[in-house]
């Protein structure tokens, strides 16, 4: 199993390092919340991946989760992209006054599209782009969600000077738990920086649900990270995040490495 390991991160290592230079660089939609209006473009693969740790704490109770999300885009069309996504393999532990109990399985898959619909020639007006997905309940055990779950977003950028930019993301998710049906708003705001020709840095709010408190509440987050361009097909980034709202995360954890395979 070492040798298999190895042999992978040096092919992996290889394939960073010798990438040729290219016309079209990686645009990512992680780590922050904000989804990018960008697609892949046609013929091309893109792999977004990641490890990512949350905590968050009640009255005499602790819990940790570890999940390995990714990212799977898929440029059909000129504008047009389709998307595989899930937070993967999960280990969630708990550990409260009677005990610690952990537990491990696969999440739910979501697939999806994503249409960029509208790129100014110029900076003053935005980029944007339309996602649709749909959570499936194809996960194991607890991490199984109740029936599809459908949800749209809408992403527009703006490119400012200075090397500035500014995303903001509202959208509308059809969740369901065990027999109650309800409709939850998501939203988010990004502020980015390019401090170099490879580092940028990112600040963002988000909620990721926004729904009644007999659905779940409002969970919200503030996030802030930075991406890493190693070359024009591949990029690291780690980004952490504080929760707001009770709902939410008291605080969270991601570090990734996402990779363009063009046409």
């Amino acid at each position: 199993m070492y040798r298999v390991q190895t042999a992978f991160i040096t092919a992996l290592a290889s394939l960073v390092v010798a990438a040729p230079a290219v016309s079209q660089t990686i645009a990512t939609d992680r780590p922050d919340f904000v989804e990018s209006s960008s697609t892949v473009g046609k013929g091309s693969v893109q792999m977004e991946g990641a490890v990512a740790f949350e905590k968050r704490s009640a009255l005499v109770t602790e819990a940790e989760t570890f999940t390995t999300p990714f990212l799977l885009r898929v440029g059909v069309a000129d504008g047009w992209e389709l998307r595989i996504e899930s937070d993967w393999f999960t280990r969630s532990t708990t550990r409260g006054e009677v005990g610690q109990l952990t537990t491990n399985g696969l999440a739910d898959f979501a697939l999806g599209a994503k249409w960029a619909f509208f790129a100014p020639e110029t900076g003053d007006a935005p980029s944007m782009a339309v996602l649709g997905h749909a959570d499936l309940p194809t996960g194991s055990g607890d991490f199984r969600g109740d029936g599809m779950r459908p949800s749209i977003r809408i992403t527009a950028e703006w490119s400012l000077p200075g090397d500035w930019g500014i995303g903001i993301m509202p959208g509308v998710l059809y969740d369901r738990t065990g027999d109650n049906r309800f409709i939850s708003g998501i939203f988010g705001a990004v502020v980015g920086k390019g401090l170099t020709d490879s580092l940028r840095a990112f600040v963002e709010l988000a909620f990721d649900q926004m729904a009644g408190r007999q659905y779940g509440g409002t969970s919200g987050y503030i996030d802030y990270g930075i991406t890493f361009l190693l070359n024009p097909r591949w990029q690291l980034d780690a980004g952490f995040a504080l929760g707001i709202t009770d709902q939410a995360p008291d605080s969270g954890f991601t570090f990734g490495l996402s990779g363009l395979l063009p046409r």
